[in-house]
């Protein structure tokens, strides 16, 4: 049941996922949380005074909404998977802004070795053999192919990874009950078989045009690397690539005709610095070489550079600073920062997610 009051408290609004996990860990549990009083809620300094009277607000005028939930998905077979949860991908926490659950139908595969295909719904031939060639030789490679369950390039790229035997996850921008385009209803139905179909947003949310690029920084945050197929010179698949840059993540373009407007978008970012992919073994060779036998760097390497660093604000660099000294509690942390308690719970938390600190054995604080 503790799910369900999860995915209550990710239907909020104004408060980040980090501030949400600071306040579940203070009240020790999400149920317990949904039925806080205001007085407690205020105390943890946590949020504002505004922010936790329409929260409360909210939990009370919406008290059946867990059950509610939990009857939604237990109908449905829809799983609920809280970022606190162990199942929830690692690489996603640690986006500027995690979803605070995951609704999934189908079974999660462990996204580590994954990659994000995107590109036009209405892509040409030469496109969609593109991303069904790119899907299918990854996917054999034992590389997860995530995309958004659209028609056009993410339709093949789905298609390539099950005519490779492999999985493939869909994040879709409505609820995972929902088939759109209606066209996909046996693709998602293999999907969900073979992998997942993913969405931030509750059953019954309808796929209304501005949910689509809020979904896309999920599809990038999963991935180890976006490969963009073909894409206008405004294009949704083009804010996913953005978001892969923006948060660290290895891009590649596919180079098309350059008489077709379908090439602008990739050739626009290869111009300003992406990859440019003629072959999945690039792709292998470059992100995956674990995958197919190269010598290159460790896989995971591009997770433990300095990339989000540069995202660290100035309290959250003090944290790190004080930190190199050695571990410590939060306690201590409050006192030699001069930061609040709840100031500096939520700025650990989120310095967590990023990958940066972690906690002992002896709940201590150590930079990593």
């Amino acid at each position: 049941m503790e799910q369900f009051y999860w995915a209550a408290l990710g239907a909020a609004k104004g408060i980040d996922t980090a501030r949400m996990l600071a306040l579940v860990r203070s009240f020790g549990s999400a149920q317990n949380l949904y039925e806080a009083e205001e007085a407690d809620i205020l105390a943890t300094g946590i949020i504002s005074p505004e922010c936790t009277a329409r929260f409360v607000e909210r939990n009370k005028k919406n008290r059946k909404l867990p059950e509610i939930l939990q009857e939604q998905c237990d109908r449905l077979r829809i799983s609920v998977v809280p970022v606190a949860s162990p199942l929830y991908p690692e690489r996603l926490k640690r986006i500027l802004h995690p979803p605070v659950v995951l609704y999934v139908k189908g079974t999660l595969p462990d996204c580590r070795y994954s990659i994000g295909m995107v590109g036009s719904r209405m892509a040409d031939a030469y496109g969609k053999k593109v991303a069904t060639g790119f899907g299918k030789t990854l996917a054999e490679a034992s590389v997860i192919i995530v995309s958004g369950g659209a028609a056009g390039i993410d339709t093949a790229s789905h298609e390539g990874a099950l005519q490779g035997g492999g999985k493939t996850v869909a994040v879709l921008g409505c609820g995972v009950d929902i088939v759109y385009p209606h066209t996909n209803a046996k693709l998602f139905a293999a999907i969900a078989e073979h992998g997942a179909i993913m969405s931030e947003y509750p059953p019954g949310t309808p796929p209304d045009r501005y949910r689509f690029p809020e979904r896309n920084r999920i599809i990038s945050g999963i991935s180890q690397g976006v490969v963009l197929v073909q894409a206008a010179k405004r294009s949704g698949a083009l804010i996913t690539a953005e978001f892969a840059m923006d948060e660290g993540r290895e891009v590649f373009c596919i180079p098309g005709n350059i008489f077709s407007d379908k090439s602008a978008g990739p050739h626009r970012l290869i111009k300003a610095g992406a990859r440019l992919a003629d072959s999945p073994q690039d792709i292998l060779e470059e992100v995956f070489p674990e995958l197919c036998g190269s010598a290159h760097s460790n896989l995971f390497a591009g997770l433990n550079d300095t990339t989000p660093l540069r995202k660290c604000t100035e309290g959250q660099q003090k944290l790190l600073d004080l930190l190199t000294q050695g571990p410590l509690t939060m306690e201590q942390m409050v006192v030699s920062s001069g930061f609040s308690i709840g100031e500096v719970s939520v700025m650990l938390l989120e310095l967590q997610m990023m990958g940066f600190v972690e906690m002992n054995a002896a709940q201590q604080y150590v930079r990593i």
